[in-house]
């Protein structure tokens, strides 16, 4: 397996060795030297269980902030995320009172704790009969979802007809 590049994720390693074929994320996670398809804009929401002492009223800056937020750090153990980057450009910052390493965790800690968190739309939208869904109290860039692969598999029948069985998912 090749060293990989300081700012590469490990991703980018595993597609080079043949360890993953396809890989889901965003433009961040994906090397300049794979191949990459767009599959989707994507934008994030506030999200809190359904029940929580905050109530339902629309959210602001500093409640947002003041509220123990859960980060999904995909490289594990971060407590500082996208949001944050965001927050630091206001001159804000929020407390972040748990790092989980998957988003799939996520609805079940929030739904027996009174942590928060900040996801993707698509995916909360998943859990709308546990979780209220808010608005961000600022304006966050969202990202877009790429299918990223090696070049070499280009042309693999398995891998062509997968990444256009993602791509018809995502525009449905």
């Amino acid at each position: 397996m090749h060293a990989a590049h300081q700012h590469e994720p490990p991703a980018a390693s595993w597609l080079e060795s043949g360890e993953i074929d396809l890989l889901l994320g965003s433009d961040r996670m994906i090397p300049p030297s794979m191949k990459a398809r767009k599959l989707y804009d994507e934008h994030f929401v506030f999200v809190q269980r359904k029940g929580h002492p905050r109530g339902t009223a629309p959210l602001d800056l500093d409640a947002y902030c003041a509220l123990d937020h859960v980060l999904v750090s995909t490289s594990g153990g971060s407590f500082h995320g996208f949001m944050d980057e965001h927050l630091e450009e206001l001159g804000r910052e929020r407390r972040v009172a748990l790092s989980i390493q998957h988003f799939t965790l996520v609805p079940d800690l929030l739904s027996n704790t009174d942590y928060v968190s900040t996801l993707p739309s698509r995916f909360a939208a998943r859990y709308v009969d546990r979780l209220d869904i808010f608005a961000l109290p600022f304006d966050a860039r969202g990202f877009t979802l790429y299918a990223g692969w090696h070049p070499r598999n280009q042309a693999d029948p398995a891998l062509v007809w997968l990444r256009e069985t993602l791509a018809g998912l995502a525009a449905q």
